[in-house]
């Protein structure tokens, strides 16, 4: 069998440059080579600004590449952008969903679009309600949709056509744990179910390990590439967790030994620090840091493997020029905001119910929960930006039910979507 055939994306030495603005010349993708495989889940993986969106554009026929070659579904992609188009459903990192239209309508529309006949569409759309569980919603608009209802009424736009190869560019960033949880559950369901080809791009490591196939990216530079598995696997023996000698937290043991040149990366983790060290080490060879600590081997993980590579590729430079100072864990006693018995209604609705926290200064405090949880909205009154309905809330000394706008002038704060 033709290797172009089995293999729905075939990619050679593909380079791409963009010119800016200010005359710089960026090289998005330099030498780029990869392949994925039909009916497999294959992840461009990678931080902001490593190639992952133009490989993807390049692959549905949006750009054309500078140098390299580029098959897709056994098609020159440069040749013959359109024939690839026609064959594959491409969900860009914002999809054009129409906040005004229903998510009937939405899907009507697209169906529209590509040409999706009666008996076509009366067979698809409940498989498609049912696998994003969209069906109680069909009547609501889109724009009060929550952001992983958002994407998962984009998937389903995207599949509507029954595409050969689904291309998704980000599906789950800004998308709360829970609906990137059941965008992941319905994207396997598709490979493995349907045996469907997925090229998808992630920045977070853990959907990596997901995958069937996975290739790592940096800089335009494809730092590896194979199964999960394998790219883990050559981190072993470098990853362990320590407890924290007496008198440190595990910030501070982290702070400390980011600084260690044979520390490639450290995180605290319930507790402890999880530390990956550099290869020319050796497992055995003390840091002075631990003496007297527990220290314990452990399995590597996607990450740590991530971390080696990248260390690899960028040599000992850090990531910034960052002085960590000592710890002032004599702050720790002090509240920085204190939060009693919250409350916030708009009319009937109840969106913070009686909620209760203190953050202590020098702490980072984390609100985690879906979308709908109250997060966004306990944050605008931290902020001096909602009147609270009752309860106590204090920051910085001051009560925000009596001084909001006061209060305003010692908060910085970052929206959801930040007005540059």
């Amino acid at each position: 069998m033709n290797s172009a055939v089995m293999l729905p994306i075939v990619g050679r030495d593909i380079r791409k440059t963009f010119r800016l603005g200010t005359g710089e010349v960026v090289r998005a993708l330099d030498g780029v080579s990869l392949e994925a495989r039909r009916g497999t889940l294959t992840a461009l993986v990678g931080p902001d600004g490593a190639g992952k969106t133009t490989l993807i554009r390049l692959v549905v026929g949006l750009i054309a590449p500078d140098a390299g070659t580029l098959n897709v579904l056994d098609i020159d992609v440069v040749a013959q952008p359109q024939a690839v188009q026609d064959r594959i459903g491409y969900m860009p990192q914002k999809f054009g969903l129409y906040e005004d239209l229903s998510v009937q309508e939405n899907l009507d529309l697209y169906a529209d679009l590509h040409g999706i006949g009666a008996a076509e569409r009366q067979r698809q759309y409940p498989r498609l309600l049912e696998m994003t569980a969209l069906a109680p919603f069909t009547r609501r608009l889109a724009g009060q949709l929550s952001g992983g209802m958002k994407q998962k009424l984009g998937l389903a736009c995207t599949l509507i056509r029954s595409p050969e190869l689904v291309l998704l560019d980000e599906p789950t960033v800004g998308v709360d744990p829970l609906s990137r949880r059941e965008l992941w559950d319905i994207i396997l369901r598709l490979v493995k179910d349907d045996g469907l080809t997925v090229l998808l791009s992630t920045s977070y490591l853990d959907e990596a390990e997901r995958c069937g196939h996975v290739v790592v990216l940096h800089s335009g530079r494809v730092l590896a590439q194979g199964p999960p598995a394998e790219i883990t696997a050559t981190a072993g023996e470098r990853a362990f967790v320590a407890d924290p000698p007496p008198g440190q937290t595990a910030r501070g043991l982290q702070a400390r030994l980011l600084e260690e040149p044979d520390v490639i990366d450290a995180v605290p983790e319930a507790g402890r620090v999880r530390i990956v060290r550099a290869a020319e080490t050796g497992r055995d060879s003390p840091i002075a840091l631990l003496a007297g600590a527990k220290v314990d081997a452990v399995p590597p993980r996607f990450e740590d493997a991530f971390m080696v590579l990248l260390r690899q590729a960028v040599g000992n430079r850090p990531a910034a020029n960052l002085k960590f100072d000592e710890p002032r864990e004599q702050q720790t006693d002090k509240l920085a905001v204190e939060v009693h018995d919250l409350v916030r209604r708009f009319g009937n609705f109840v969106a913070v119910d009686h909620v209760s926290f203190d953050v202590r200064r020098g702490e980072i405090f984390g609100l985690l929960g879906p979308n709908g949880a109250g997060k966004t909205t306990t944050f605008r009154m931290l902020c001096g930006l909602l009147p609270v309905t009752s309860g106590a809330l204090q920051v910085a000394g001051m009560d925000l039910r009596y001084a909001r706008a006061s209060a305003r002038q010692h908060i910085g704060y970052v929206a959801q979507k930040f007005s540059l």
